[in-house]
């Protein structure tokens, strides 16, 4: 296995470990820096795995890659809305 292969592996499973930092209870939804950065290193990964695809402009690919990018959006609105909210 290439070292690139391994470094985004290792970047995804991390992203999913961060991510898992988000919660939902009777305050609403919140998470921190961790989820933000798990989100991020979890969308880092698909463009590192799918970047052949997304450079000849498959486009199933692209829409995946905007529908991530979108929910990491939405995501870091919904933590900013938290703090101005609170």
């Amino acid at each position: 296995m290439k070292i690139k292969e391994t470094l985004l592996g290792l970047a995804f499973a991390l992203g999913l470990v961060f991510a898992a930092g988000y919660s939902i209870d009777n305050r609403g939804f919140h998470s921190g820096l961790s989820g933000i950065v798990g989100c991020m290193l979890i969308l880092v990964a698909y463009v590192g795995f799918n970047w052949q695809k997304i450079k000849a402009g498959n486009p199933h690919t692209r829409h995946l890659l905007w529908g991530l990018g979108s929910l990491l959006a939405f995501i870091i609105v919904l933590d900013i809305l938290e703090v101005v909210l609170t």
